[in-house]
């Protein structure tokens, strides 16, 4: 279950799993729920992302980052959700997106809370 989590990837790698929806199932399963980290600040072509468990929120509601994550000093980059919704809709919109145009839709997404329109 989820065994594409707990690894390093490269950026178009994983966003290949993401258009192919190997990175969930059907019905919701909390063993897929995850986040990206790096260990930069946005999203750029040919870099590595660790796919790991998403972020924990502790009693004084301080956010404790995976262990990996922590010991790499990598920084959390979106949820699960976010490059789902970017990727399926950019998808939907334009088959032929590159790689280099679904991590701009990415950055713009996570910069402005919007989606990049590729109509």
């Amino acid at each position: 279950m989820g065994e594409f989590k707990n690894q390093m990837y490269r950026i178009e790698e994983f966003l290949e799993l993401v258009k192919n929806k190997q990175d969930r199932k059907e019905s919701y399963d909390p063993e897929y729920n995850y986040a990206v980290y790096s260990s930069k600040d946005e999203f750029e072509p040919e870099m590595k992302v660790f796919i790991g468990d998403p972020l924990d929120i502790g009693e004084s509601d301080n956010e404790i980052l995976p262990d990996f994550v922590y010991h790499n000093k990598l920084n959390y980059m979106c949820s699960d959700e976010n490059i789902q919704d970017v990727v399926d809709l950019a998808f939907g919109q334009y088959a032929d997106i590159t790689f280099s145009q679904l991590i701009t839709a990415l950055n713009h997404y996570l910069e402005k809370d919007d989606f990049l329109d590729f109509k």
